[in-house]
C-alpha cells in the first residue's frame, strides 16, 4: 500500500493496515503517530473509538514510549468539546498502562484530576449538555479497572452530587450501568460506610426509577396519541388497513405545507397505501420541510411510479442520496450496474456521508427482504469503502449469507477496528 492508500484504509478501520504495519513498520510510522493524537472513527457513538486498532499498530514498534508520549501530549492539551477525542486517547493510554507503562497511567490520572477539580470549582453549568461531566464519566469508565479504583471514582462522583447544586440525577448513568453492574455487591457494601458512594447510588437509581416510570406511562398511551416515527412504526407493524387508509386520507386532505409534512411522517416507516403521485409532487414543494418529508416517505414505497420518477431524476442529473434510496427500494436486477456507478461516483468524490447513507439504504432494502435479488457487487464495495465499521459488519453478515467471505477477507478482518468483526473472523478461520 502507498501511504495515501494506507491512511484511507486506516480511517475506515480496515485490518489490512495492521498487517501492513507489522510487515513494514517504518514506512507507516508517521501515520500511526497521527492516529495516536485523535479519534478518527466515523461514528464513535455507534462503532466505538479506534483505540484498540491504534494500540495494535503502535505495538509493532520497539519504541512504544514515542507513541505513548504522543497520545499523552494530546490528552494534556485536550479541552472539553463534546467530541470523542478524550475517550479514544484515554482508552489508548490505558492499553499501554495495562502493559506496565507507568507514564500512560500518570497521564490519565492527571487529566482525571484536572477535570474533577474544574468541576468542583464551577458554580453553575453552562447549558444542559455539559461536556466536562461527560469527559469525567468517560475517564472514570477507563480508569475503573478493579473494585478499588471503581469505589474511588464512585466516591468522587457522589461528592460532586452532594456538593454541587448544578448536578442532575443520572449524570453518570453510563458509568453506573456498566461499572456499577460489574461491582454491584462491592458498591452496596461500601455505601453503608461511605456517604459519597451512598449518594452516588441514590442519585443514579432515582434517574433509573424516573425513566422506568416514564416508559410505563408511554406504554399505556393509546396508539391514537402517537406521532412521528412512533406512529409510523405502529402503523407498519400493528395497525389494520382501515387505520392506515385514514392517515393517508388525512395527508391528502391537508393543504398547509407544514401540516402536510407532519401528516407524511406517518409513512416514514409504513408504506403509503395509495397512488404515490401526490407525494412525488410534494418533492417539488416550496416548503423545505414538506420536500424532505416527501423524499423520506417515498423511501418506503415500492411502486412503478416511484421507480420511474427515480430513473428520470438520474437521467436529468439528480444523483442525490435521497434519489439513490428510491432506486434501492425499487431495485430490479438490471439496475445493479447503475447503482454501482452511482456508489462509485460518491467514492471518487470522497463523499463519505453519501457512501454511508447508501450502505444504510442497501441494508434496509435487501438484508431483510429475501424476495428481492441482492446486488452482490455492492457488498464488496461497501466492505471496502464504507467509512463506518458498524455498517461494514452488516456488509460482512450479508457476504456470509451469500458465501462471499474469502480467506483473504477473513484474515484481514482479524485486525479490524470493529470487535465483533474480529470475533466473527476468528471463529470462521477456526
Amino acid at each position: 500500500m502507498t501511504k495515501k492508500e494506507f491512511k484511507e484504509a486506516m480511517l475506515r478501520g480496515l485490518g489490512r493496515c495492521v498487517i501492513a504495519v507489522k510487515k513494514e513498520p517504518e514506512k507507516y510510522r508517521d501515520l500511526v503517530r497521527w492516529a495516536c493524537k485523535r479519534n478518527f472513527a466515523y461514528d464513535a457513538q455507534s462503532e466505538g473509538t479506534r483505540s484498540w486498532y491504534t494500540y495494535t499498530m503502535a505495538n509493532a514498534y520497539p519504541d512504544k514510549e514515542a507513541f505513548i508520549n504522543t497520545a499523552a501530549e494530546s490528552l494534556k492539551k485536550y479541552r472539553s468539546n463534546g467530541g470523542w477525542d478524550l475517550l479514544h486517547l484515554s482508552e489508548l493510554l490505558m492499553f499501554f498502562a495495562m502493559d506496565g507503562y507507568e507514564s500512560a497511567r500518570i497521564a490519565l490520572e492527571e487529566k482525571y484530576q484536572e477535570i474533577l477539580a474544574a468541576l468542583f470549582a464551577r458554580k453553575r453549568r453552562p447549558n444542559r449538555v455539559f461536556s466536562e461531566l461527560s469527559d469525567l464519566e468517560r475517564l472514570g469508565l477507563v480508569l475503573a479497572v478493579d473494585s478499588k479504583s471503581f469505589l474511588r471514582i464512585a466516591g468522587d462522583f457522589g461528592r460532586l452530587y452532594r456538593e454541587k447544586k448544578y448536578m442532575y440525577d443520572g449524570e453518570f448513568a453510563w458509568f453506573f450501568s456498566d461499572k456499577g453492574g460489574q461491582y454491584r455487591r462491592t458498591m452496596e457494601s461500601a455505601a453503608q460506610r461511605d456517604e459519597n458512594i451512598a449518594c452516588f447510588m441514590q442519585r443514579e437509581q432515582a434517574d433509573i426509577d424516573a425513566r422506568e416510570e416514564h416508559w410505563k406511562q408511554r406504554q399505556t398511551r393509546s396508539p391514537e396519541t402517537y406521532t412521528g416515527i412512533r406512529l409510523s412504526r405502529w402503523l407498519a407493524k400493528r395497525a389494520d388497513k382501515e387505520t392506515v387508509e385514514r392517515h393517508a386520507l388525512a395527508y391528502r386532505n391537508q393543504t398547509q405545507p407544514e401540516l402536510r409534512a407532519e401528516s407524511l411522517e406517518a409513512f416514514f416507516c409504513c408504506p403509503y397505501p395509495d397512488d404515490p403521485q401526490p407525494i412525488i409532487e410534494d418533492t417539488k414543494s416550496e416548503s423545505e420541510k414538506l420536500q424532505n418529508a416527501a423524499w423520506r416517505a417515498l423511501e418506503s414505497i415500492r411502486h412503478p411510479a416511484v421507480r420511474a420518477f427515480a430513473l428520470k431524476n438520474v437521467a436529468n442529473g439528480i444523483r442525490t442520496p435521497e434519489n439513490f434510496a428510491l432506486l434501492v427500494t425499487n431495485y430490479e436486477p438490471k439496475d445493479a450496474d447503475l447503482l454501482e456507478d452511482l456508489l462509485r461516483e460518491r467514492i471518487t468524490a470522497k463523499d463519505w456521508y453519501g457512501v454511508h447513507a447508501a450502505g444504510l439504504d442497501i441494508y434496509r432494502a435487501f438484508h431483510k427482504d429475501g424476495r428481492v435479488p441482492y446486488p452482490k457487487n455492492l457488498l464488496l464495495i461497501l466492505y471496502e469503502y464504507n467509512p463506518c465499521s458498524f455498517c461494514r459488519e452488516s456488509a460482512l453478515v450479508s457476504m456470509s449469507k451469500h458465501r462471499m467471505l474469502t480467506r483473504e477477507v477473513l484474515e484481514e478482518c482479524q485486525f479490524d477496528s470493529n470487535y465483533d468483526i474480529r470475533r466473527m473472523a476468528a471463529k470462521r478461520l477456526r
